[in-house]
């Protein structure tokens, strides 16, 4: 699909996006209206654009992983957040002149929700 010279060099950054296909929701698992995210009825109502949910309309997903190294076409990557066999769309180098340069804030139910994310779900 790719020639390994397509990905040369991506070994030297430390981190890389990965855009790729939440291929497992189904057409009923599809959110178009507000809810709670992580369904808990603690948090606000807010759209799927809104929170990072899977169940999206078009269904892409995008995560920021620690780059591990690269082995000919494949690259080892920490931090994945998507189970195996999902297609993979893009990936893209993290270059520190295209993250935002001023604070970054969220509301408080996120930052309750990622405290708890990645917990015991750290695949290396």
């Amino acid at each position: 699909m790719y020639a390994e010279e397509s990905i040369q060099g991506i070994e030297d950054f430390s981190h890389i996006e990965v855009v790729f296909y939440f291929h497992k929701v189904t057409d009923e698992q599809i959110q178009y209206f507000a809810r709670h995210p992580r369904n808990n009825k603690d948090y606000p109502e807010v759209g799927i654009f809104a929170q990072r949910g899977k169940n999206r309309p078009n269904r892409i997903g995008v995560t920021i992983v620690k780059m591990i190294k690269r082995e000919g076409k494949s690259i080892i990557v920490e931090g994945l957040d998507a189970i195996d066999g999902t297609p993979i769309l893009d990936i893209k180098p993290i270059m520190k002149g295209f993250m935002p340069t001023e604070e970054i804030h969220q509301p408080k139910w996120a930052t309750d929700i990622m405290r708890q994310y990645w917990k015991g779900n750290r695949v290396k």
